[in-house]
């Protein structure tokens, strides 16, 4: 009998992850203001992970649905109300317990302590998500989210580029000068100097942290990247030198590294709508992804609340989270920030 010959499917996963931090491995997160390890504190992202799975999963059904937590699927929480685990699984989100093994040390830097869990992600899909049956007769793609990005329109679009480039990046509009998160461009193109042992030729572009978008072939590359940046960034650590501090500067030298990608500037941005500082333009209602800084306690909580009743459209989230107008509000105090005498106190 002739051979079956099976054409590679491609599998599209949107992903996204909260790991819930010990006393121990506590740390300040400004967008929310409170220490990492408070119940508070995770009820915030929590929220965030419901609102995030289901939007994407109305507008991206036949998409793979992951959630990585160093939480097991059993002891996911009730959260004022809503059944975290038997919503998700309603969703038939598949939820990954992972440990935090990329950790850095006690003084390395003061913010975001867990963000290098995205490598631990990145791991866990080369080295143990592939080998489920089947998974040699697919081609893989990946969209790992923060999660306090919505997906509001299908990804048909940005995975078919991830086909294309293999890689897609968003590049963050930083001046050679400017600190981000303890670490100037200037200083980016000395590390790098002296990670590959000659000059870059100019300072790097700083990409951004909130979605990594690539194909296997790409987080394999990155795999073999990373450690190497890891150890050497250890070791400047305990020499008190610069370092790359968080996960989107790693990310950055490994995308220098791999060198050639694609732009996920036509399906995302980081879209701030505090009342102190709004870069909301009208157009931006039309990216598939918008990633809220400023939304997490405001209007992702909103939609939360409408989940519990599923009182709420995709139609309506423009008017929640402020983009590009905002017309829903979660409480009195919510409003009250967006009135004009607020803001004017507030200057």
């Amino acid at each position: 009998p002739s051979a079956v010959h099976c054409e590679p499917c491609t599998v599209n996963h949107i992903c996204t992850w909260i790991y819930l931090d010990s006393p121990e491995e506590s740390s300040e997160y400004p967008q929310v203001g409170k220490k990492s390890h408070l119940a508070e504190f995770q009820k915030v992202y929590w929220k965030c992970v419901a609102v995030f799975f289901a939007c994407s999963t109305r507008t991206n059904p036949n998409s793979r649905h992951l959630l990585f937590t160093n939480k097991r699927q059993e002891a996911l929480p009730e959260v004022e109300g809503l059944d975290l685990k038997s919503y998700l699984s309603s969703l038939n989100v598949e939820v990954i317990t992972l440990p935090l093994r990329w950790q850095t040390p006690e003084g390395y830097f003061g913010k975001w302590r867990n963000q290098f869990y995205i490598f631990d992600i990145l791991q866990f899909i080369e080295n143990q998500y592939v080998t489920q049956p089947g998974a040699a007769l697919s081609d893989e793609n990946y969209v790992i989210l923060d999660s306090d990005c919505i997906v509001n329109r299908p990804l048909d679009g940005l995975f078919a580029e991830i086909n294309r480039s293999g890689l897609l990046t968003l590049p963050m509009p930083y001046s050679d000068t400017h600190d981000i998160n303890g670490v100037t461009r200037e200083e980016m193109r000395r590390i790098y100097a002296e990670l590959d042992g000659n000059d870059p030729g100019g300072n790097p572009v700083y990409y951004g942290g909130e979605i990594f978008a690539a194909s296997l072939d790409t987080v394999r590359k990155i795999n073999r990247i990373a450690p190497k940046v890891w150890e050497t960034m250890m070791q400047r650590f305990r020499e008190g030198k610069p370092r790359l501090n968080e996960e989107a500067h790693f990310l950055s030298y490994c995308y220098h590294k791999i060198g050639n990608f694609g732009s996920l500037e036509p399906y995302i941005k980081r879209i701030w709508t505090a009342p102190q500082y709004s870069n909301v333009a009208p157009e931006d209602a039309r990216l598939p992804i918008w990633h809220l800084p400023s939304e997490k306690t405001g209007g992702i909580a909103l939609i939360f609340e409408k989940l519990k009743t599923r009182n709420w459209s995709m139609d309506d989230l423009g008017g929640y989270l402020g983009v590009p107008g905002r017309t829903k509000y979660l409480d009195w105090k919510h409003r009250l920030r967006y009135t004009k005498l607020y803001k004017w106190l507030k200057r």
